[in-house]
């Protein structure tokens, strides 16, 4: 697909666990030790060795999700990063050209995963997604301040909701819990 630098992860259980066809959308990939020779599998490549090397944002995703090991959680579902430069540290932050092709490829991955549920775990892309006029509509709140859209994409339509990223201070496990459970029954 033409806005795609990293393939998505599909577990090898997505669709066929309690979560249905849950996509979860990440920010962005960074990396302070040069890039991989492979952008496009890196994705996939990340996901298959959590149970050695994981990220704050990782963890705190199982956590969510009351899981205790990786490949328990992620062969279930799918996950992508919306972003699609590689950055070089956790704090950059994307341009707005950057968000522009995020959308685009955020666009890609439904059509690619075809999903029923998606939760965004960025506020800030979120937010330029859906700031504007166009796409989707409006079904809804949780806990009158998370919003729910449903989503067309070629192939299919889902909900989708957006979050604050897990690293973002304040970020309540206890709470981002209910709101997910409340959403996957929505």
């Amino acid at each position: 697909m033409q806005n795609l630098t990293f393939s998505p992860w599909i577990g090898k259980n997505y669709g066929k666990s309690e979560y249905g066809k849950l996509l979860i959308i990440g920010d962005s990939h960074y990396f302070n030790n040069g890039l991989p020779n492979n952008l496009e599998n890196f994705t996939k490549a990340q996901i298959a060795e959590l149970d050695d090397i994981s990220s704050n944002f990782h963890k705190t995703i199982l956590k969510i999700f009351n899981h205790h090991t990786h490949q328990e959680f992620w062969h279930k579902i799918a996950f992508a990063n919306a972003v699609q430069s590689a950055f070089t540290n956790a704090d950059q932050v994307p341009t707005n050209a950057e968000k522009d092709i995020a959308e685009r490829a955020f666009k890609e991955y439904l059509e690619i995963v075809k999903p029923e549920k998606v939760i965004v775990f960025s506020s800030r892309l979120w937010e330029h997604f859906f700031n504007k006029l166009g796409w989707g509509n409006h079904l809804g709140k949780i806990n009158d301040r998370w919003n729910v859209r449903a989503l067309d994409y070629v192939g299919g339509t889902c909900k989708a909701m957006g979050l604050h990223h897990p690293s973002s201070r304040g970020f309540s496990v206890p709470e981002f819990q209910k709101v997910i459970q409340d959403f996957l029954r929505f």
